[in-house]
């Protein structure tokens, strides 16, 4: 991202995530996805939209009624921020745990498994 992520909360990234998954969505949609999966009130739901609002991830189009919420940033140029900053906050800068972690996971999908191989590829091709 050109500039720093802002810091984010859980709630904040799934969220996000719902909104990149469904745009143009209204906060009730968001706020219906997220107490799916837990009990949540709608006022949360919409005071952490207006957060990611102020901090310039979210726009919103009023347009027309009720308002509609778009991510104003790409999921691609948010994740790898988020796991770079889980990176150096929680594995003090090194991969290796990640790595590992992955290794031993039982839940890659053969999906995951030839993401990871690809990028394996990629880094030593480029050794």
């Amino acid at each position: 991202m050109k500039k720093d992520l802002p810091s984010l909360g859980e709630l904040e990234i799934r969220v996000l995530q719902l909104v990149w998954q469904e745009q143009p969505c209204t906060e009730r949609q968001v706020w219906d996805l997220v107490r799916a999966q837990r009990p949540i009130g709608r006022t949360t739901v919409l005071k952490t939209m207006q957060r990611l609002e102020a901090k310039g991830l979210l726009v919103r189009d009023a347009k027309e009624a009720p308002v509609r919420f778009r991510a104003a940033v790409e999921e691609r140029r948010v994740l790898p921020a988020l796991v770079r900053r889980f990176v150096e906050r929680t594995l003090a800068g090194s991969f290796e745990p990640l790595v590992a972690y992955l290794a031993d996971s039982e839940k890659l999908s053969s999906k995951d498994l030839a993401a990871l191989r690809a990028i394996a590829k990629k880094v030593s091709d480029g050794e």
